[in-house]
């Protein structure tokens, strides 16, 4: 009995560790399955993150060389004015130094013969702190414009340089220095801004 007895033993014992060599056959392949799903999702989960953060990444770079370009339009466009306020303020200076003293006088000078050539009782405007220079200056030199009905007399828009008023007070012709430097603005911008530019 004692054979039979351990032949029972040793099969139970054989079916014992069967069942167990199964049912840790299932538990391994359960958590494999369950591992591999894991890992599936993590990479899913790892490639959607990815896909996020390119697509974040090029969406700030793009936005970030929008700003970069509106930043140089912007730099480019102040430099430009800048540039041509200084051109005007310093053309503004030139012009006003060239329209004052001997400059102005020469001026009214020659704008009085013309405009008396061309219309008897043309009024000059000239500035008024430079009036009674000019008034001396003409009586001196143009004594046969005066005649024909030439006027000179101050205007408080005048800083330097003359308009010429016809006779039913309209601008014939403006030579003051806003009048010169616009005229010379016109021009000297565009070259400019071609040296500064290209």
């Amino acid at each position: 009995m004692s054979e039979e007895l351990q032949s029972l033993l040793d099969r139970i014992q054989a079916d014992g560790v069967a069942k167990a060599e199964a049912r840790a056959a299932e538990i391994v392949s359960e958590a494999e399955r369950k591992a591999a799903g894991i890992v599936s999702a993590a990479e899913k989960k790892a490639a959607e993150t990815l896909a996020k953060a390119e697509a974040d990444a090029a969406t700030f770079g793009r936005r970030a060389g929008e700003s970069l370009r509106q930043a140089a339009r912007d730099v480019v466009r102040s430099v430009r004015e800048d540039v041509q306020e200084t051109c005007t303020r310093l053309l503004r200076a030139d012009v006003k130094a060239a329209l004052s003293g001997d400059g102005l006088a020469a001026v009214v000078e020659a704008v009085a013969k013309a405009s008396a050539a061309e219309d008897a009782g043309a009024e000059l405007r000239v500035p008024p702190d430079a009036a009674a220079k000019v008034a001396a200056h003409a009586k001196a030199r143009l004594a046969a414009e005066l005649a024909k009905g030439l006027r000179i007399a101050p205007d408080a828009d005048v800083s330097a340089g003359v308009r010429v008023l016809v006779k039913d007070g309209r601008v014939e012709h403006d030579f003051t220095d806003g009048a010169i430097v616009e005229a010379l603005s016109r021009v000297v911008r565009p070259e400019l801004a071609k040296v500064a530019f290209g």
